[in-house]
């Protein structure tokens, strides 16, 4: 007669078990982020980051290059990890703008590579590289 019980309580607390819905990776599933726009500002580019999923990006990280140019003298590196001006968190339907003129002003002559990628610890790196064309502080993007 115990065992009976016992028995039926296991078989029980299974089929409960069961109908609970869990989700371990939770915030690597539901949070995702979309690279919207690369464009050229005045010696700069500016690109769009935004979060499509329906979480909370967490320690969001952007970084963007431009190289290339005439004898290769265009290498701009920009990288933000987060500051207390724009935060290390970017909320579903959030949209982070960041550009390169805190790693330096571009001019030259000649064609470049631009590439953005963007990461975040809840969600897959994501990377868009596009071409262009400086013709002094003036970016031309393909």
């Amino acid at each position: 007669m115990k065992i009976t019980i016992i028995g039926g309580l296991c078989i029980s607390l299974i089929f409960l078990i069961s109908l609970v819905p869990t989700t371990f990776s939770e915030g690597m599933t539901d949070t995702q982020l979309e690279i919207n726009d690369i464009r050229s500002l005045l010696g700069a580019v500016e690109t769009d980051i935004k979060n499509i999923g329906d979480s909370v990006a967490e320690e969001i990280s952007i970084y963007v290059q431009v190289s290339g140019g005439l004898l290769n003298n265009i290498d701009i590196q920009h990288d933000c990890s987060g500051c207390d001006a724009c935060g290390t968190t970017l909320a579903s339907g959030g949209i982070k703008t960041e550009n390169t003129l805190e790693a330096g002003f571009i001019i030259g002559l000649g064609s470049v590579e631009i590439t953005v990628t963007a990461s975040a610890t809840n969600a897959n790196e994501v990377t868009k590289t596009v071409n262009g064309l400086v013709i002094g502080p003036f970016i031309i993007i393909n």
